[in-house]
């Protein structure tokens, strides 16, 4: 007896101890959670909850949820999956604190099971507050942009015109070109291509050479927003949609009759790409816990950051939606397929921002120059752009030359490890820029294979590009590795 008495001592320190340790994991992360039993006792409610909902677990624990918050005890999140057996995840909530304080949570709720029944429920909750915050910052911005600046690039959101693009190639005039006639039309357009390219500039300059350029142009990217609130902030909400929902307007009333851009909308959940193909179709749309529809009255432009078929083949676009928005598909070839661009660029920015900061006649090292021609440029012009202002800001007063070493810390030695061995080999019969341009990169791609014994993978690193662009590279110019081993 004494025996069976001192085991369930032991049993009860052990299991004492098992539950402190949980509590403190639990009160460590970051995500709120609260547990009730099966009939919605609050029997936990961690540290990160207290903070979220400036609550204090002493005066919650030992409630029951409908004595806490705005629930009824049949239909509360708890209630629900005790009830169905199943989890419910990812739920946004929005309520408000005791303070006034708004809360944006989303929340994940899972039935708990012991011996094959079901005794309570817990739920893991995320704070997107901040960021919610942060988006109707943006929002609100861009309404003032549209009501209340004067020039004619700003007033309604946009700063770029077709005009704007600084080029000297085919390439990009025929893209000009097309974009002009995607103007003329209202069908959705699609435009791809890698990061830093100019896909949003594309697009502003479309708007601005519609019949919609007195409208509103709203700009976001769905990469950048959680799952959780995409959909709520593209149709918006209506009041009681959910626990504490208000009225908010989406970016689709937003919009209005001007035009809403999606960036990466290869990064949009399948789920609600479907439901976005559903809109384009109907031209109706609802907010979120509504049941009336609403006109679609803006006009639709998503990009991608990478080929479409190739988003197609690896499932984060659908096909039926890539055929609904790509009755125009725009491609801006990243700048190292047009380096005849790179030297209209460059006399762009150093001209641009020399009167930002103050400097007159700045000019490039000759040297420099041709290592920024031979430059891949995996940033494309944000990164260019990026360099030239960096190395700007580096010269000092009496100063009118950027050479090496005014390059910003991250760029400098992939220049310098070539400075040395980049000659251009100048001959009458190759004048044009395209050749020279062409030598260039076939002296640079060697210099640095030889420097690495033909080791394409330290290679490409070195030149600060992909293996892939380097073997691409390589196969156009008709290189072989294996002669620098």
């Amino acid at each position: 007896m004494q025996e069976n008495l001192a085991e369930k001592r032991l049993d009860a320190e052990e299991m004492a101890e098992r539950l402190a340790l949980l509590e403190a994991v639990l009160d460590a992360i970051v995500e709120g959670v609260i547990v009730t039993d099966e009939s919605g006792k609050i029997l936990y409610f961690n540290e990160a909850q207290e903070k979220i909902e400036g609550l204090n677990k002493d005066e919650v624990i030992g409630r029951y949820l409908h004595e806490v918050y705005q629930v009824s005890p049949k239909t509360s999140d708890h209630a629900l999956v005790i009830k169905n057996d199943k989890p419910s995840k990812d739920k946004v909530k929005t309520f408000f604190t005791t303070e006034g304080k708004e809360i944006n949570l989303a929340a994940s709720t899972y039935p708990v099971k012991h011996n094959g029944r079901i005794v309570g429920a817990f739920s893991v909750c995320r704070d997107f507050t901040r960021i919610k915050d942060l988006i109707k910052k943006n929002m609100s911005l861009q309404r003032q942009m549209h009501l209340k600046w004067d020039d004619k690039h700003l007033k309604n959101g946009t700063r770029y015109t077709l005009e704007d693009f600084i080029y000297a190639s085919k390439t990009i005039e025929r893209l000009i070109n097309q974009a002009r006639k995607a103007a003329l039309t209202d069908c959705p357009v699609l435009v791809y291509g890698e990061t830093g390219t100019g896909k949003e500039v594309l697009a502003q300059g479309i708007h601005n050479a519609s019949g919609r350029a007195d409208e509103p142009f709203i700009g976001i990217n769905c990469a950048a927003i959680p799952e959780t609130l995409l959909e709520s902030t593209l149709f918006g909400t209506v009041k009681g949609a959910f626990t504490g929902a208000l009225d908010t307007q989406g970016l689709f009333q937003q919009a209005g009759k001007g035009t809403l851009f999606l960036d990466e909308i290869n990064s949009m959940p399948p789920a609600l790409q479907a439901k976005l193909l559903r809109v384009l179709q109907e031209r109706k749309y609802r907010r979120v816990g509504c049941t009336r529809e609403l006109p679609l009255e803006c006009r639709i432009i998503t990009s991608t950051n990478m080929d479409p078929y190739q988003c197609i083949e690896e499932g984060t676009l659908r096909e039926d939606i890539y055929y609904r928005f790509a009755v125009f598909t725009l491609y801006i070839p990243p700048l190292r397929e047009r380096p005849e661009d790179i030297g209209e660029l460059i006399s762009y920015f150093i001209k641009n921002f020399c009167r930002v900061y103050g400097h007159r006649n700045v000019k490039v090292d000759p040297e420099l120059r041709k290592a920024l021609l031979s430059y891949q440029w995996p940033g494309n012009v944000r990164e260019l752009q990026h360099v030239i202002e960096s190395s700007l800001v580096m010269l000092e007063p009496d100063e009118n030359e950027i050479t090496f070493d005014h390059l910003p810390a991250f760029i400098r030695p992939k220049f310098k490890q070539n400075k040395s061995n980049l000659t251009v080999k100048y001959t009458p019969d190759k004048s044009n820029l395209n050749e020279i341009i062409r030598e260039t990169e076939r002296q640079v791609i060697e210099d640095v294979l030889r420097s690495n014994d033909g080791n394409i993978t330290k290679a490409a690193k070195s030149l600060g590009i992909l293996r892939q662009n380097l073997q691409y590279r390589m196969r156009k110019l008709g290189i072989k590795s294996s002669v620098f081993d």
